[in-house]
């Protein structure tokens, strides 16, 4: 029997069903989609400054999930752990902690900053290829990849960078980027004491590293299958669906409608995503997709907040992306009068508002963390 129903296959929704499903909860995922997870370009960043976050994001989820930085710190600390070990044993291997960033290469010649990456792509933090030779493998015919440009634009940030042409049997004409997933990589002769190759790669060998890449990417497809996998693991049932509507009962959901089906559950977990995964849509006002939920700006409902968002967004549209549902501390999302719309309902990932997804340096953070407690609350739930 389905105890928790959780909406969404992306990274919020499938770590709150590994979570509820660990605490004993029989769980079912329903996703009609992957979501902006599988477009995740190669580096995660989990958590800026704590201290300076919860001085001065009073609407961040963080800082209203929690009152003090040190117990966000340890819980932090812990999911982000779960997550390498889970993923790790279904072969998507990790590397990095939650409060040590570092800078990576990717494939425009740039450094870009994360604090998780595939072990494949640790080794070429730039940290250590300091006072190295670096080689960067172009591929022939591979038009949408230029190594000799990479290799100029890293000389630029002080790395000893030169490049290195191969050749590949088989790939077609006007071949992509995407033409080398999975195949295993080319030798190379070289003098370089790392190598750097295209993101896609099956394996690579010693003293090489893979390039972060741009969404869509290979690593976002390893990252996503690596999730269904654990789910699977997990023993949560998948419905590959979309769901249409909720029945409800009071101040209570009672059921997901997906199809010609009723899902009947005690507890739901709102995992939807933000503008790509289409759990909001922006016309004049951001709404919330399925259940109608009030929408915030900074603590304000968006119909409050919006003269004041409407001219924010002439200038930048950083107000748009910082929309998304409030929640109590249990991660209940808010009616407009700032109670819990429904008592058995939990939201979790992109979503939730208050933060900049893409730039607020927690962009995987959140929904790590929020689905994980969203998955424990549910779990906690008896209809």
């Amino acid at each position: 029997m389905t105890q928790v129903l959780v909406v969404g296959g992306g990274l919020a929704g499938c770590w709150a069903a590994v979570t509820a499903a660990e605490k004993g909860a029989g769980v079912t995922l329903v996703s009609r989609a992957p979501g902006a997870t599988a477009l995740y370009a190669g580096a995660m960043e989990i958590a800026p400054d704590l201290e300076q976050l919860m001085m001065t994001e009073p609407y961040h989820p963080y800082r209203r999930l929690y009152r003090d930085h040190l117990r966000l710190a340890a819980d932090l600390e812990t999911v982000t752990q779960e997550f390498k070990a889970r993923l790790g044993r279904v072969g998507f291997r990790l590397a990095g902690a939650w409060n040590r960033e570092g800078r990576f290469p990717d494939l425009h010649g740039g450094l870009r900053r994360g604090q998780l990456v595939p072990a494949s792509v640790e080794p070429g933090e730039v940290g250590g290829l300091r006072g190295k030779r670096v080689a960067i493998v172009g591929v022939e015919g591979v038009g949408d990849y230029d190594a000799e440009a990479i290799a100029a634009g890293l000389s630029e940030v002080g790395l000893k960078v030169s490049h290195v042409s191969v050749r590949l049997k088989e790939l077609p004409a006007g071949a992509a980027l995407a033409d080398l997933y999975d195949r295993l990589p080319p030798a190379v002769r070289t003098t370089a004491e790392v190598v750097a190759y295209p993101p896609g790669f099956a394996s690579l060998p010693e003293k090489a590293f893979e390039l972060l890449a741009s969404p869509p990417s290979p690593h976002g497809w390893r990252l996503q299958k690596a999730l269904e996998k654990a789910v699977e693991a997990a023993g949560v049932e998948v419905v590959r669906a979309e769901v249409t509507g909720f029945e409800r009962d009071g101040g209570r959901l009672t059921a997901a409608l997906v199809a010609e089906r009723r899902l009947a559950a005690s507890a739901f977990v709102l995992a939807t995503g933000r503008f790509i995964g289409g759990g909001l849509l922006k016309t004049r006002l951001v709404s919330e997709a399925l259940l109608d939920l009030a929408v915030y700006y900074q603590g304000e409902t968006i119909q409050a907040a919006y003269p004041r968002v409407r001219h924010l967004e002439y200038v930048n549209p950083e107000a748009a992306f910082r929309t998304g549902l409030l929640t109590d501390p249990e991660c209940r999302p808010m009616d407009d009068l700032g109670r819990p719309a429904f008592e058995n309902l939990y939201a979790a990932g992109s979503v939730l508002g208050g933060y900049d997804y893409g730039g607020g340096g927690c962009g995987f953070g959140v929904p790590l963390l929020t689905g994980r407690l969203a998955g424990l609350h549910a779990a906690a739930t008896r209809g």
